[in-house]
């Protein structure tokens, strides 16, 4: 071999060493970096509002339990399970034992906190306090505070810290400022709830302060997300543009799906009544202490495909047994379907009807009555106290008042066209409304007599506690003289009513319409 071939082949085995080190090296950073890489999973449902049974599209706390433990099994030990709020009150099944059966699920699929919705002060603090101490979580939220004390209100924890795969994990927990007026004056006005971003921004440096590497944020904030642009707005958005140092944000009390980043942070919502889960996945590089990479899906769960969990299976059976001979006790029948949507901005069937018995089971001159204290239908045929618990399952009793022409028109112009709470129900009354003329002359309201609206006489009025506290901001009613509550339910007198008429056949009427121009020879009568 001559003197050239020999030099270049010492090159070549030198330039192969060199390369095989390099490679080696690399491979061993790329070992070590991936070790250092520990994966974290939040699994998270909102507004599961009671939906133990599963029907149509819910598939129910056995399927939804199933789902959740299989995903868990992903990273059993890197991962969390929360919920956003509004778990209870929603179903005969739940809300004939308080929400019991609701934490015997969340138990059974092994929850590691809850936030407060505003639903869960709708049997009062004293029922919420039952259900905290059932579970085998803790429930937290920190913007809570008692209005005497000034002090976080002694149901809640401000924030829970976990562990996981050696990594330590905060949650504050957030409950949303409209609970102020979307849930029992009687309950929560003993209650402030304070500016969101303003309490995380002075808790954040005291969780760093104990050594956590991850802070999320597990809210019942609303959220919504355009699903063209993917742009997510609401509370939750706001609390991610205002704040610094929260690693993710979990939502609700909106009934939305919502996946994406606002201002780097990932925002997740889960639909309602157990629909779909949502899932933060972050990786945290334990070396250099930060977030490698995060980010926010929802799923919807695939109900055929699932299988019931035997745990919470048999929780359910025991439930359908206690609570089955109280459900399906038919009451009466009604031949025409007494139909009602809170999101559109009419005066239902279900509506007229639940006012007109409002109004005359008290003798009062108009009632009113929230879109959303209304939650579904009425089908055509038989209708059983279960169908009225799922109806009705707040239980709002009627308070009688006196107020002016002038407030019932505050009322109406609060709750017509608005888009946040829904269409305020009412009888006693025709409105016509003009949705092009300007403030203060868009409504024109007579009696059923056809004589215009007296703004200065005074008149009874009958509405539900709720709104009669200021609810859904019906702020109006605080101003009604003579307030009394009659301590009925609504739900009572309507089964009452039921069973003494055993057939209803209401068609309803034309009491509210919207038009462009309108002129007292053109109303229309009601009946």
């Amino acid at each position: 071999m001559n003197r050239f071939l020999v030099k270049h082949y010492i090159l070549y085995i030198m330039l192969s060493l060199f390369f095989s080190c390099t490679l080696l090296t690399h491979s061993v950073a790329l070992a070590t970096e991936s070790a250092d890489i520990i994966p974290v999973q939040i699994l998270t449902i909102n507004d599961f509002h009671g939906t133990l049974a599963e029907n149509a599209k819910n598939p129910g706390a056995a399927k939804l339990a199933q789902y959740i433990k299989d995903k868990k099994k992903e990273n059993p030990s890197g991962t969390l399970i929360v919920s956003a709020g509004d778990m209870f009150q929603g179903s005969p099944d739940s809300n004939l034992l308080y929400g019991k059966t609701v934490v015997e699920m969340m138990n059974a699929i092994g929850f590691d906190a809850m936030t407060i919705g505003n639903h869960e002060f709708d049997w009062g603090v004293a029922i919420l306090k039952q259900r905290i101490a059932q579970s085998n979580f803790p429930y937290i939220s920190a913007n809570i505070t008692d209005k005497s004390t000034g002090t976080l209100a002694d149901f809640v924890k401000p924030y829970a810290i976990f562990e996981r795969n050696g990594l330590k994990i905060a949650i504050i927990g957030l409950t949303t400022p409209e609970t102020a007026y979307k849930a029992s004056g009687k309950v929560v006005s003993a209650y402030q709830f304070e500016y969101p971003a303003t309490i995380v921004n002075a808790l954040v440096p005291k969780l760093k302060q104990q050594g956590v590497d991850i802070i999320l944020v597990l809210s019942h904030l609303g959220s919504m997300m355009d699903q063209t642009t993917g742009k997510i707005t609401g509370e939750a958005a706001d609390l991610a543009m205002n704040t610094d140092g929260i690693d993710a944000i979990i939502s609700g009390h909106s009934h939305q799906i919502v996946s994406g980043m606002v201002n780097h942070v990932p925002i997740v919502q889960a639909s309602y009544w157990g629909r779909a889960v949502g899932t933060i996945d972050i990786s945290y590089n334990k070396s250099t202490k930060k977030i490698v990479s995060s980010s926010a899906s929802t799923a919807i769960l695939p109900i055929q495909k699932l299988t019931a969990d035997p745990q919470v299976k048999t929780i359910l059976d025991q439930v359908q047994t206690e609570t089955a001979s109280i459900k399906n006790t038919i009451l009466g029948r009604t031949i025409h379907e007494l139909g009602h949507n809170r999101d559109v901005q009419e005066v239902s069937l279900l509506g007229q009807w639940t006012t007109d018995i409002m109004r005359s089971s008290t003798d009062a001159d108009i009632a009113f009555q929230n879109a959303g204290g209304i939650r579904t239908n009425i089908a055509a045929g038989n209708i059983t106290l279960g169908n009225l618990y799922e109806v009705f399952p707040f239980d709002n009793t009627l308070v009688t008042m006196e107020m002016t022409g002038a407030q019932i028109i505050k009322v109406l112009e609060h709750g017509i066209q608005n888009n946040t709470i829904g269409m305020v129900q009412f009888s006693g009354i025709k409105v016509v409304y003009d949705q092009d003329q300007i403030d203060n002359q868009r409504i024109h309201v007579t009696l059923l007599d056809d004589t215009p609206l007296d703004l200065t006489r005074t008149y009874k009025v009958v509405t539900n506690d709720f709104m009669a506290a200021g609810g859904d901001n019906f702020t109006m009613f605080k101003e009604g003289n003579k307030q009394t509550d009659t301590n009925i339910p609504l739900r009572d007198i309507c089964v009452t009513l039921i069973k003494k008429l055993k057939t209803i056949n209401f068609n309803g009427d034309n009491r509210f319409i919207k038009m462009k121009a309108f002129s007292l020879t053109t109303l229309p009568k009601v009946a």
